[in-house]
């Protein structure tokens, strides 16, 4: 158990950007899973499971980051501190953002390779670059592995950091006293076991892009090779499935790589920012709620769950799509 000096008083302004924020996104998933679950056509029911799996991991990151977690990080020290009802497992908390990231990829990766596999279903060879896609994915699910290893074997790096503490103090000045509790700590990469666990995490980031980004090509390649075998409303329904989801994924490249890679790898940086207070806690922040501002993005630029969310609010009728008319198997 912590004691009393482990805790500590953050600032109002913070707590209530956080909850509100926090409400905020809740309300967002629960309207998206209510219209995935019960505003879409059932013809759509296989590519409405794969994002209900990918917003779910939003949606988990938002509850392990905004509530189990609460992460402050107190500049000019950079170290993170939890104090929520479950503080004193903090570092075991750590260790599930890792895997709610790869969770993340790997379903945004899904949602990628199934537009490609319904578009490239209307071809009968079997292209190189969709071999490769496949290649890249299998290669992509063992980093994954890898990392979810990474997480334990980081665990003692975490937890027992007293001498790497006392190497911070000397740098950074004299710390608070709850700043010697497990529920604060610093990414330690003077230790080879935390650096092999960035690297192949890394690695993991680069092989999601690349497999992402394959499958975006095939796509689009196939779309143009078999378009006199698709009608139109078809092939600018394929491309708005596609252009919707790839939005959604740029908006996890900017709110989880570029934060993450300002929290890990310039540290120098963000203390000479340190007079700006709300610095690192709008870095966290953005990588909490960015699952909510992708659902949002999806649902703006799909037409079919735009029209859907019309259909709940308004109690219109649902405007047919090309899916009902003969191109279910396609699309869903």
């Amino acid at each position: 158990m912590l004691n009393e000096t482990c805790y500590f008083e953050e600032p109002l302004d913070f707590m209530i950007i956080h909850y509100i924020a926090l409400a905020l996104s809740l309300i967002v998933y629960g309207i998206s899973f209510y219209v995935l679950f019960f505003e879409t056509p059932k013809h759509f029911s296989k590519y409405r499971n794969y994002l209900i799996s990918h917003i779910f991991s939003g949606f988990l990151l938002d509850i392990v980051m905004g509530v189990l977690w609460k992460v402050t990080i107190v500049l000019p020290v950079p170290i993170m501190c939890s104090n929520t009802f479950i503080s004193e497992y903090a570092t075991i908390v750590f260790q599930l953002l890792p895997v709610c990231f790869a969770y993340t990829g790997a379903s945004a990766i899904s949602l990628f390779v199934f537009r490609m596999e319904a578009v490239i279903v209307h071809r009968t060879e079997q292209t190189f670059l969709r071999k490769v896609v496949k290649y890249i994915q299998y290669a992509f699910y063992v980093s994954i592995v890898l990392v979810v290893i990474g997480t334990v074997l980081i665990y003692p790096d975490l937890k027992y950091q007293k001498d790497y503490k006392l190497k911070m103090e000397k740098r950074f000045g004299t710390f608070k006293p709850y700043m010697w509790c497990d529920n604060c700590f610093f990414c330690n990469f003077d230790s080879l076991t935390f650096r092999w666990f960035f690297y192949v995490a890394v690695v993991a980031v680069v092989l999601g892009g690349f497999t992402g980004g394959f499958a975006f090509h095939v796509t689009v390649q196939a779309l143009k090779s078999v378009s006199s075998n698709l009608t139109a409303k078809t092939r600018a329904t394929h491309r708005n499935y596609l252009w919707s989801i790839s939005l959604a994924a740029a908006v996890h490249v900017i709110c989880i790589v570029l934060p993450l890679l300002g929290i890990l790898q310039t540290i120098n940086f963000i203390i000479s920012l340190s007079e700006f207070r709300f610095f690192p806690f709008i870095l966290t922040l953005v990588i909490q709620e960015h699952g909510a501002i992708s659902t949002v993005i999806m649902f703006m630029t799909n037409n079919l769950l735009r029209g859907a969310l019309k259909k709940m609010f308004w109690c219109e009728k649902l405007v047919a799509t090309v899916e009902n008319s003969g191109a279910n198997i396609i699309v869903s």
